[in-house]
């Protein structure tokens, strides 16, 4: 009875650790945060195991993880996704499909995930993108590039330039209707560092077309 009361402390330990999150009173959903963050606790755990017997490198499997959250580019009755590539860059895009009169506003867009994780084609990225063009009517181009520890940094950053640069091509922007004097580069978490990178560059670099930049940090 010992035993099994030893054991039912510990189980109660490890769930209490790997469940439970300290969040603030007025916090909207704890519960899909607490899931969330014990996904996470677990991915990262496991991943650091099997890189301390040897078996695979952290990074590659948290990547493993993580393409089971991705969706294929599917399109619906408001937005047209495709799947391409801009200067040898994967790229999604996504077109509202209701007729403008106007050329529309271009939106770039750079996940995050610490230059080392994440896809365009993960389903929060896509979502937001999804939502992002039908919302503000704006073409939006969410981009991937290669990540580290394999590409190490500027590799990064270069590939997303060189995107950036392909879609603002007046020939790629008439195509995808795109005002050349509407285009934002935004970006959440290390892809938010990107997103000023770039524009910082562009705007060294060239005054026409302009480029705004906005990120979430």
């Amino acid at each position: 009875m010992g035993r099994k009361s030893l054991y039912l402390l510990s189980v109660g330990i490890l769930l209490a650790y790997y469940v439970y999150t300290p969040l603030p009173e007025n916090f909207e959903e704890p519960w899909r945060m607490m899931l969330f963050n014990t996904y996470l606790k677990s991915a990262v755990h496991l991943a650091t195991f099997l890189e301390m017997l040897g078996l695979n490198h952290l990074m590659d499997s948290m990547m493993i993880g993580m393409s089971f959250d991705e969706v294929p580019p599917t399109s619906d009755e408001n937005v047209a996704v495709t799947e391409t590539t801009f200067n040898h860059i994967p790229v999604r895009v996504y077109v509202p499909k209701r007729k403008s009169e106007a050329l529309r506003r271009g939106v770039f867009y750079i996940h995050g995930g610490g230059w080392c994780l994440g896809s365009a084609a993960l389903k929060g990225y896509d979502s937001l993108s999804r939502w992002t063009a039908d919302r503000l009517d704006a073409v939006v181009i969410s981009t991937d590039y290669r990540l580290a520890p394999k590409y190490h940094f500027p590799t990064q950053f270069e590939d997303v330039y060189n995107a950036l640069k392909w879609f603002l091509r007046e020939k790629v922007l008439a195509k995808y209707g795109v005002n050349p004097e509407r285009v934002a580069v935004s970006g959440d978490s290390a892809g938010g560092n990107l997103a000023a990178a770039v524009t910082q560059q562009r705007c060294g670099w060239t005054r026409s077309p302009p480029v705004r930049s906005s990120w979430i940090a």
